[in-house]
């Protein structure tokens, strides 16, 4: 996009942030001062975003995810998010349909679209072998736009960044970058199909239950994804299921959720209700790929202890995991921390069914850790709001499923899991060769001890961290106090000129009382920033 298209889309979103009274949103949320969140302000910031397209749909999404970042109201009301744009010209989608497939791969298409969203939309078709799929067709323009929109997003983090330290600790930044990825992931459909494939392999356990619909290759291409037609109805519209199938479905699909993220560290990370239909065979299939979780492995391993903890109710476990995985200062209160964690955590357990949710509890977490200065990792977020989103469409199906019990039964499961990848050859040869140079080296680098402290050569280095504040402290107090001086040369020089010029001395005068305003402002407005 030109840059007369970036600066068209600067002021339209700037217009755009003003209709959506931003700086009461901003006031609302923490970042400028501070003010009651209100359910107005939380639906005008949603509708904002709705009405600035895609890039800003899944900055909301995103935003959803965050409970340390915004207040409870804002946050459910993101959850309502909905990406539903007027449809792109059927003419439109026909030349990118024979642009990236050709003219004759179908023998039918309505032109009428099934859905239509602000990546892209989805008709319904018949390939030329006479199979039912649909289509789902990338909107043209939307790269540039998306690019667009992403580089007023990092710069504006960058700027958050350098000016508050809260806006360090919510990683800002990494908002912006994790956003980023996301996004571009996508709007190529080619890394769509394929995350669609592996979620179809993660699941194939629950195949009696769970399903991904079948990639149609080859009519695959960055723009264009046909699948397989699935006949199905949204959870919350079943008709009289059998309760004993729905709970049987409602299980399955909390435990295939569990295994992706604590065993296989890949996971489908938009099961929302839009996004999961049970189909007229009785099972759940599972839609839109765009958005998918992955987790190295210390993190999975980490997070798969941690939700164990979390459902065995070991507080201390719990805060060593969260340390473990998290960025602290030499301002991050670990020991208020623990306490808190260990008042709060017994809330989820021994409760009625219906009073019981693992969602809520991590996102108490993660409000927790912000309370005291402790930085998650973005990945947590996703993980919360990912299980928090299955767990609901599980209760839909049955009410009494207990989801602290279920990762309870989980656990050893997990746990066997982990140990038989612990102990695959291929890792136990990739841990011994990267301890063994070390291993290696430390009978020379011993004796090298030994004779520094023999000969009285060894010396101890400290070097000091975390003095940024100090020096700041010292550096504004140098300033002020310069400046009083210079206040003070000033009057006394003054009242010594009047005699001599009474123009110099009014000068002086004005002068210091300028610079005094000037200072008495600086103090009070920003304490220590002079």
């Amino acid at each position: 996009m030109a840059e007369a298209g970036k600066v068209s889309r600067t002021f339209e979103v700037a217009l755009a942030a003003r209709r959506g009274h931003l700086l009461r949103v901003l006031r609302e949320v923490g970042v400028v001062g501070s003010t009651e969140a209100t359910r107005e302000g939380a639906v005008r910031f949603r509708q904002t975003l709705e009405e600035l397209g895609a890039t800003f749909v899944k900055l909301g999404q995103l935003l959803s995810s965050r409970p340390d970042l915004l207040p409870d109201v804002y946050i459910e009301e993101l959850g309502k998010l909905v990406d539903n744009v007027p449809p792109v010209p059927f003419l439109e989608i026909r030349e990118v349909l024979e642009r990236e497939l050709g003219h004759e791969c179908f023998t039918w298409i309505d032109e009428t679209p099934l859905a239509s969203a602000s990546i892209g939309q989805i008709h319904r078709a018949l390939l030329d072998s006479g199979q039912d799929v649909v289509v789902k067709v990338r909107r043209p323009g939307v790269v540039e736009q998306v690019d667009v929109d992403l580089e007023l997003l990092r710069k504006t983090a960058r700027l958050a960044e350098g000016r508050s330290d809260t806006a360090k600790i919510l990683q800002l930044r990494a908002v912006a970058d994790e956003l980023d990825q996301h996004l571009h992931a996508e709007l190529d459909f080619v890394e769509e199909a394929h995350n669609a494939e592996l979620i179809a392999q993660v699941i194939d356990e629950f195949s009696d239950d769970l399903f991904v619909p079948r990639v149609i290759r080859p009519y695959v291409t960055s723009e264009v994804l046909v699948l397989e037609r699935v006949e199905g109805l949204k959870v919350e519209e079943h008709p009289s299921l059998d309760p004993a199938r729905a709970a049987e479905l409602a299980r399955s699909f909390f435990q295939a959720y569990i295994r992706q993220v604590t065993v296989k560290g890949v996971y489908h990370a938009d099961p929302h209700h839009g996004n999961v239909l049970l189909t007229v065979d009785g099972r759940l299939a599972l839609l839109d790929f765009g958005l998918i979780g992955r987790l190295d492995d210390d993190t999975r391993a980490s997070l798969a202890l941690l939700l164990l903890a979390v459902a065995q109710n070991r507080a201390d476990d719990v805060a060593d995991l969260i340390l473990s995985l998290s960025l602290t200062t030499a301002e991050s209160d670990e020991v208020g921390f623990v306490h808190d964690l260990r008042r709060k955590l017994p809330r989820y357990h021994w409760r009625p069914l219906e009073g019981i949710r693992t969602g809520e509890g991590l996102a108490d977490l993660q409000r927790l850790c912000l309370e005291h200065g402790i930085s998650l990792p973005t990945s947590f977020a996703l993980v919360g709001k990912t299980l928090s989103q299955a767990e609901n469409i599980a209760r839909t199906l049955d009410p009494s499923l207990d989801p602290v019990e279920v990762l309870r039964s989980e656990g050893w499961k997990v746990m066997i899991a982990e140990a038989e990848h612990r102990l695959e050859p291929t890792q136990l040869l990739a841990v011994a060769f990267t301890q063994l140079p070390a291993l290696l080296r430390l009978p020379g680098r011993l004796a090298q001890l030994v004779t520094k402290i023999e000969t009285g050569n060894l010396k101890i280095g400290i070097a000091p961290v975390e003095l940024e504040d100090f020096e700041h402290l010292l550096r504004s107090t140098a300033n002020r106090i310069g400046a009083a001086l210079i206040v003070a040369a000033l009057l006394i020089s003054s009242a010594l000129m009047a005699r001599a010029s009474h123009a110099i001395a009014v000068v002086g005068f004005i002068a210091a009382c300028l610079l005094g305003l000037y200072m008495l402002w600086r103090i009070m407005r920003t304490p220590g920033g002079l």
